[in-house]
C-alpha cells in the first residue's frame, strides 16, 4: 500500500530556469477529498515557484497546478483519487491559480 506520494515538477519549458522541487504528500488511511486537497496545494506551491518571473506566469499557472496534480494523483495508483480527480473542473484550477 502506497504510504506517501512524492510529488515531483520538472521545468515546463526550456525556458524555465526554475529548479524542481518536490513536496511530500501522506495518503495512507485519509480521505479522498483531503488528499486531493493537499496534493492541489502542494501543485500549487510548486507552479508559483517554478513559474516565478516567467513573461506568462499567470496564463500558465492553472494549466500546471492541473498537470502536476494529474501526474500525481496517477502515481497513487487510487481508482477513488483518480475518480475525484477527474470530477474536478477545469474552473476549479482557474480559481487556484488567480489566488
Amino acid at each position: 500500500m502506497i504510504r506517501l506520494l512524492v510529488i515531483a515538477i520538472t521545468a515546463l519549458m526550456a525556458t524555465t530556469a526554475a529548479n524542481a522541487g518536490e513536496i511530500t504528500v501522506k495518503v495512507r488511511g485519509r480521505a479522498t477529498p483531503v488528499v486531493h486537497a493537499e496534493i492541489v496545494t502542494a501543485a500549487q506551491q510548486l507552479c508559483k515557484e517554478d513559474l516565478a518571473g516567467h513573461p506568462r506566469e499567470s496564463d500558465l499557472t492553472a494549466f500546471c497546478i492541473r498537470e502536476v496534480t494529474r501526474d500525481a494523483v496517477v502515481r497513487t495508483n487510487s481508482p477513488e483519487l483518480r475518480a475525484y480527480n477527474k470530477a474536478q473542473g477545469r474552473t476549479a484550477y482557474l480559481r487556484l491559480a488567480t489566488r
